[in-house]
C-alpha cells in the first residue's frame, strides 16, 4: 500500500513538470514568435508611414480644392467630373446633408492621421460652414436632404453621424458644438430609423416600404450602422441583421451586375462583427476585379474604402495573434 502510493506520488510530480515544461515550451516559442512579429510590426509601420506622409499630401490638397467649392458655393455640394485634366461640374448632389457629412468625415480623418489641429483659417471656415448646413437641414434630431427636399433618410442621417463624430475626435475649438449636434442627431436615428415591429431598420424615416430582394437601398440600409460603427443599443440586432445580409446578397463576390457599383464598403460591416474570411475575399475579389484586368475603373470613394478596410484587417489578424500567445501562454 505503502508503495503504490509512492508510485502514485511519483507519477503526480512527473506530470507536473511535464505540465510546467509544456508552459514553459509555450511562453518560450510564444516570446520568440512575438519578437519577430513585432520586428516585422516595426517595418512595416516605418514604411506605413513614409507612405502617409505622400498621401497625406494628396488629401491635403483635395480638402484645399473641396473647401474652396464649398466657401464659392456656400455649402451647396456638387458631383464633378474629370475632363481634361480638370474636375468640372456636371450636377447637383442627390442629397445635400450626406455629402456634408461626407465632407467632415474625410476632415476629421485627416485631422487624427495627421494629429493637426493647427488649420489653416479657410479650412475652419468650411467646416463652420458645413456644421451651420447641417444644422439648417435638421428637422427634431434628424437632417432632411436639402432646404427643397424634407426627406429624411437613415444612410444621410448615418453619414452625417459619422462626419460629426470624426470631426469631435479631432478636438477642435468647437468640439462642444460638434458633441451637442451628434449626440442629439444619434439619439433620433435608433428611435425614428429602427422598424421594431419588423426588426430592421427604416429606409425612409416616415415609411416602412422594404424590398427584401434589393440589395440597395433596401439590404444595403441594414448593414449601414455597422458599416459607420453607430453605436445601436442592442448589438445582437446588428449581428442577425449581417448575417441575414450576407447570406442574401453574397456581397463579397462583388457582384457589379447589381447596379453598376462594386459597393465595396459593405466590408466595413464584416470588419465591425470580426468576419475575417468574407472581408478577406471581398478584397481578394477587389484586387482581381481592379488590379489585375483593370475592367473597372478605380473610384476614388471605393479605394478609399478599401484601404480602411485593409487597416481594420491589419488589426483583427494581430488581434488575433496576441489573443494566441496568450491563450498559449
Amino acid at each position: 500500500m505503502h508503495e503504490y502510493k509512492q508510485n502514485q506520488c511519483k507519477r503526480k510530480v512527473k506530470n507536473r513538470k511535464n505540465v510546467v515544461g509544456l508552459i514553459i515550451f509555450c511562453i518560450t516559442v510564444g516570446i520568440v514568435f512575438l519578437y519577430a512579429y513585432y520586428q516585422n510590426l516595426r517595418k512595416e509601420i516605418d514604411a506605413r508611414q513614409k507612405w502617409l506622409e505622400t498621401e497625406k499630401k494628396a488629401v491635403g490638397r483635395y480638402l484645399d480644392w473641396h473647401t474652396g467649392i464649398l466657401l464659392e458655393t456656400d455649402g451647396k455640394m456638387g458631383i464633378y467630373r474629370k475632363e481634361s485634366g480638370k474636375l468640372i461640374y456636371k450636377e447637383k448632389v442627390d442629397s445635400e446633408d450626406g455629402y456634408l457629412g461626407m465632407y467632415l468625415f474625410l476632415m476629421g480623418k485627416y485631422l487624427e492621421k495627421t494629429e493637426n489641429t493647427d488649420l489653416p483659417e479657410y479650412w475652419k471656415k468650411g467646416i463652420s460652414l458645413a456644421l451651420k448646413k447641417i444644422q439648417s437641414l435638421m428637422r427634431d434630431g434628424i437632417t432632411q436632404v436639402s432646404e427643397e427636399n424634407t426627406t429624411a433618410y437613415l444612410m444621410d442621417n448615418l453619414e452625417v453621424w459619422k462626419g460629426l463624430h470624426e470631426l469631435e475626435l479631432a478636438g477642435l475649438e468647437d468640439t462642444q458644438a460638434i458633441s451637442e449636434m451628434r449626440k442629439k442627431i444619434q439619439a433620433q436615428i435608433e428611435n425614428i430609423f429602427w422598424d421594431d415591429a419588423n426588426q430592421r431598420w427604416r429606409i425612409i424615416g416616415n415609411s416602412d416600404r422594404y424590398h427584401q430582394t434589393e440589395f440597395y437601398p433596401d439590404g444595403v440600409a441594414q448593414i449601414y450602422p455597422l458599416i459607420y460603427e453607430f453605436p445601436v443599443k442592442e448589438k445582437k440586432k446588428q449581428k442577425i441583421l449581417y448575417k441575414q445580409f450576407t447570406e442574401r446578397f453574397q456581397w463579397q463576390k462583388l457582384n457589379k451586375k447589381r447596379n453598376g457599383f462594386l459597393w465595396a464598403m459593405t466590408g466595413m460591416a464584416a470588419a465591425q462583427m470580426g468576419d475575417i474570411n468574407n472581408l478577406l475575399e471581398m478584397i481578394r475579389n477587389y484586387e482581381a476585379e481592379y488590379c489585375e484586368n483593370r475592367k473597372y475603373p478605380l473610384y476614388t470613394g471605393e479605394a478609399g474604402w478599401i484601404c480602411m478596410e485593409c487597416e481594420k484587417l491589419y488589426g483583427l489578424y494581430e488581434r488575433k495573434i496576441k489573443t494566441g500567445f496568450i491563450l498559449c501562454a
